[in-house]
């Protein structure tokens, strides 16, 4: 190590180039690197959708929920197969081990049920891949200022002007238009008329799409030039439907005569019935959702779209947009915020580093470990592909406290070479050689306990992957820059005469520790005990996954009564919506609702149910008012008096929730049989029992809702007697009803829908609409069958080859995830299913207690890896339990910051306890390292102990100083993003002060204790 340290004394002018170099190539690197929220978490799930005309859920699962299944098992690393069975359609959960190849999992799954594709009654069978960044950047709605335009030519708009100036934009994939209206051609038939002339449904069905057609006739050839011959006779205006000839009639004087279209219906253009809309602040408009490109920058393309928004509100002045959702804004301010405390701790680690150094040119010196080592790290970031997230932002924070502490050590051991009267050369090479063993070792013990993440997989790995690389490479940076650049700026720098040592109270620190040092096993039992009553407290905390949020932006889904129209749906919004308004008041940015059965997106599978009687209502907050808690906490009851309504509030999800696209309620109880009835009596009995428990809210059970149904049961044997084809009576019924879709009609670039209804009358039922029988029988459809009302089904779940329920419940405001479990849990245990059901705790609960494991599993193997690193160094098997010591020490300071608040353990709670493990070993490494030298020196063992404390007190103060002070504004921040940094720089800081102040008292304590059982051993 001479060698090295001579080597940059000799060449100071080489190393400080290559020093710049790094900071230069890491500032132009900072460019390029995308922002993100998260790191690429990569949920391992499978989405697959098998659709099916309107068949009921029962029948969706008879006939492909257990054949996906069967299929779907036979791929490899599959962990839960999840299905929902609903009125037409089949979507399936695959969810997979967080080590699968994903890209590999589709193919096989797409090859699985491919044959599923191939059966004639199937519509559509789709594969998509579940991943949360595939959703809306930002979401915008549009309204008019006037009464003009209206609802079909603001979507004309949307769609031809609007969107496509959206989509011209770097990064913009598509933008997705939703509400407005649409128009169609209508074409009501009059079935007396239809009588008279003895027309059929079918007859002028096949007619109207016949006559819609263009002919190509084939070529003319007249002289030099050869003609397409077409026969254009495709509708262009509701006259040339009016005009179609249906059939021929003979007058009284037995003369034939067409009859048209116009002679026994009405053709006309109207507004298309709808089944969804969309408000925006109450008024009917249109939603523009912007999705981005894969790998775009998320806070770019929001910054882009907002801008060509503002460019398009000078254009279209009669009309308002408004930003309701913006995935960015979240992402702008966690980003901002961290790189701002970041800062801030980098400026409060060298006033520190000024205090004590007490001289400009040293701490200087110091301090250019930071740029460089950080610079490093964002060259290092650019080439391995990771983004500028909360992870790895908080990587770079949490080891900027950390990048200055090699150096301290190494400029205070100069120091003191220099006052040994070395040259500068020589007290720079030889000062940075004799500590230089010391900080490989502390930076080691740091860097080992994040190895255990390349041997664990899942949520925990995803997310500490970032933080492990930022802090590892930043370390390794620095560790060059404490043995090459210090030393080669210390030869030029640093000030001839030593500058005067501040003294932190060594005399006063070596008195103290030699009088702990004359009952050292009263010491060490007392500190012991400390720490048993530490763990005991922190158990006593329990864990949760994440801590719930209380965003600016919060959603809430209504069911009305099934059944029940859109147009009485919107009412019911609107009645909802003003109950927002007044709670919210002047803080409220944007209200937004998607009212209905809302049209299929081609981005994602979407999971949850929708109809003409359930609603969404997204809400966005501005950022210094109200939270969605105080917000719900005031509109929640006055929401509950409404009768007929329920409502399911989304809020407090986790952003980690939200990116592995986990957003359900945190309680979710499964109840798995095979009978539905069953099923239905035994959640039922869960959620009125739920209900009771003060700990929870707005309790749901999978099996309400059910939308009514009429069945109509033919009388076959009447209809085999009578000629009724079965054919021809759906199309007399669809027409009656909603009407059936036959042809379109073009206009210019415009294609509308031709639909044909038949009349009905005031008194019109279904049993009245007639139709004639392939025999030419006139008959009405109460003639040939009875109608049934029943209850039908909402949704039938399935989980691994087994129907479940679900109940699911959000926790109360102020009650924690733990206490909430434990009273679902005892309700689940006081309850006897019956045979053949089983109830669990699912959701939530599956993924935090197989994160836990996985994060047991890398705090056991950092541990052990720490002490290979410490029996490494101290080439011993016993100074290495001293030093590890300093980890149960360090949950003395975790206890004090964590207990007093009763928050439960979360995931970064954990991560901070992981980093603990490397990082409150340093000092008393430094402190064994120092009393072993001086009692190898030859000084009385319990004076080297007092000694080596007084000795280390300046460089362990500055260090630990330097780390937590770095950390602080971590600590103190607020908002969505605090619940993502702020518990780890706690955790970490309160154990570091323990672990800084037993390193110093009650480690020369066990050291002595260590010795003399060594001592006793070996007289034995």
């Amino acid at each position: 190590m001479l060698i090295l340290t001579r080597y940059a004394t000799r060449r100071p002018v080489a190393v400080t180039v290559v020093a710049a170099a790094i900071i230069m190539l890491g500032w132009i690197s900072l460019k390029g690197l995308p922002l993100d929220l998260l790191p690429d978490i990569q949920s391992p799930t499978i989405l697959v959708s098998v659709k099916s005309g309107d068949r009921p859920p029962t029948e969706m699962e008879r006939l492909y929920g257990k054949q996906v299944e069967q299929r779907l098992f036979t791929v490899k690393g599959i962990r839960t197969i999840n299905q929902v069975a609903r009125a037409g359609n089949l979507i399936a959960r695959v969810t997979f081990e967080w080590d699968a190849d994903m890209d590999l999992a589709l193919v096989d799954i797409q090859k699985a049920i491919a044959s599923i594709s191939a059966d004639e009654d199937v519509d559509e069978v789709v594969v998509r891949r579940q991943d949360p960044r595939e959703l809306p950047v930002i979401s915008i709605g549009l309204v008019t200022k006037e009464a003009l335009p209206g609802l079909t030519e603001l979507k004309k708009i949307a769609e031809r002007m609007i969107a496509p100036a959206f989509e011209q934009l770097e990064g913009v994939a598509e933008v997705r238009v939703t509400g407005g209206r649409e128009d169609e051609v209508r074409i009501i038939a009059d079935r007396y008329l239809m009588d008279a002339h003895s027309i059929t449904m079918a007859e002028l069905e096949n007619r109207i799409r016949s006559a819609n057609i263009d002919i190509s006739a084939g070529t003319l050839e007249e002289g030099d030039k050869v003609y397409l011959v077409r026969g254009i006779s495709r509708f262009n205006n509701t006259e040339d439907i009016a005009r179609v000839v249906v059939k021929y009639d003979r007058d009284s004087s037995e003369k034939s005569i067409p009859v048209r279209v116009g002679d026994i219906a009405k053709v006309i253009v109207t507004d298309k019935e709808i089944s969804d809309l969309v408000l925006v602040n109450g008024k009917e408009g249109i939603s523009l959702s912007i999705y981005k490109e894969a790998g775009a920058n998320t806070v770019k393309v929001s910054r882009d779209v907002k801008k060509a928004l503002t460019e398009l509100n000078k254009e279209l002045k009669n009309m308002e947009f408004s930003v309701v959702s913006d995935e960015a804004a979240l992402v702008e301010d966690a980003i901002s915020d961290v790189e701002s405390s970041a800062v801030i701790g980098i400026i409060l680690a060298i006033i520190v580093l000024w205090y004590f150094l007490r001289s400009l040119s040293s701490t200087v010196i110091v301090a250019s470990a930071i740029p460089v080592s950080l610079m490093a790290t964002l060259f290092a970031m650019h080439y391995a592909k990771q983004s500028l997230n909360l992870m790895t932002l908080g990587g770079m924070a949490l080891g900027a406290g950390m990048l200055v502490d090699n150096a301290i050590v190494v400029i205070e051991s100069i120091f003191r070479r220099r006052e040994a009267g070395d040259p500068p050369a020589e007290a720079a090479s030889t000062g940075t050689a004799v500590v230089a063993g010391a900080i490989i070792s502390s930076t080691l013990t740091t860097i080992v306990v994040f190895l255990p993440v390349l041997f664990i997989k899942g949520l925990a790995a995803r997310l500490v992957s970032g933080i492990s690389f930022t802090v590892i490479v930043s370390l390794v940076a620095s560790l060059g820059v404490a043995v090459f650049l210090i030393p080669a700026l210390a030869k030029w720098f640093l000030p001839k005469d030593a500058a005067k040592e501040i003294n932190p109270g060594k005399t006063k620190v070596e008195a103290f520790v030699s009088g702990l040092l004359k009952h050292p096993y009263l010491v060490v039992a007392v500190s012991f005990i400390i720490v048993a009553g530490s763990v005991f407290t922190l158990m006593g905390l329990n864990s949760e996954l994440m801590a719930p949020t209380d965003p600016r932006q919060f959603s809430l889904r209504i069911t009305g009564v099934p059944g029940q129209r859109v147009e009485a749906t919107r009412n019911m919004v609107t009645v909802i919506e003003d109950i927002i308004r007044q709670a919210a008041g002047d803080d409220l940015k944007a209200i937004l609702s998607e009212v209905g059965s809302l049209p299929e997106d081609d981005h994602f599978i979407r999971e949850e149910l929708t109809g003409e009687n359930r609603a969404r209502i997204l809400v966005n907050l501005s950022t210094d008012g109200k939270t969605a808690g105080q917000v719900v906490k005031l509109a929640s009851p006055m929401i509950s008096e409404l009768k007929n309504i329920e409502v399911s509030w989304e809020l407090g999800t986790s952003a980690i929730a939200r990116a592995i696209g986990n957003t359900g309620p945190p309680i979710q109880v499964e109840i798995s049989g095979q009978s539905i009835d069953d099923l239905r009596k035994t959640a039922g009995e869960v959620l009125s029992k739920l209900t009771t428990l003060p700990e929870l809210w707005n309790v749901r059970s999978s099996f309400e809702g059910g939308a009514p149904e009429l069945h109509i049961i033919l009388n076959r044997t009447l209809c085999d007697g009578l000629g009724v084809d079965i054919e021809t009576l759906s199309r007399v019924i669809e027409s009656a009803l909603d009407g059936k879709v036959v042809t379109e009609m073009t206009t210019g670039d415009e294609e509308r829908d031709v639909v044909l209804k038949i009349e009905q009358g005031k008194d019109a039922g279904l049993k009245s609409i007639p139709f004639t029988t392939s025999k030419g029988e006139r008959l009405t459809i109460g003639d040939i069958a009875d109608f049934v009302n029943v209850d039908g089904a909402l949704e039938i779940f399935r989980r691994d080859q087994k129907r479940v329920a679900m109940v699911t419940a959000r926790i109360r405001d102020g009650v924690e995830y733990p206490v909430a479990k434990a009273a679902t849990e005892s309700v689940i245990n006081s309850m006897d299913p019956g045979p053949g059901l089983s109830m669990r705790l699912t959701g939530e609960e599956e993924e935090r207690e197989k994160t836990f494991s996985e994060l047991e599993w890398a705090g056991i193997i950092s541990i052990i890896l720490v002490f290979m690193v410490l029996a490494g160094t101290f080439e011993s098997f016993l100074h290495p339990f001293t030093v590890l010591s300093s980890i149960p020490f360090a949950l003395i300071g975790v206890a004090a910051v964590l207990v007093p608040a009763g928050r439960p353990i979360g995931i970064m709670e954990a991560l901070g306890l992981i980093v603990l493990t490397g990082i409150a070993v340093n000092d008393a490494i430094l402190m064994v390292q120092t009393a072993t030298q001086l009692i190898q020196d030859g000084v009385e063992r319990k004076l080297a102990l007092a000694k080596a404390a007084s000795i280390r007190l300046r460089p362990i103060i500055m260090t630990s100083a330097t780390t937590m002070l770095a950390l602080l504004p971590l600590a103190l921040g607020i908002g969505e993003a605090a619940q993502l940094r702020a518990p780890m720089a706690i955790t970490i800081i309160g154990g570091l002060a323990a672990s800084t102040i037993t390193s110093l008292f009650v480690i020369p304590c066990l050291y002595l204790v260590l010795d003399k059982l060594r001592f006793k051993r070996a007289k034995a």
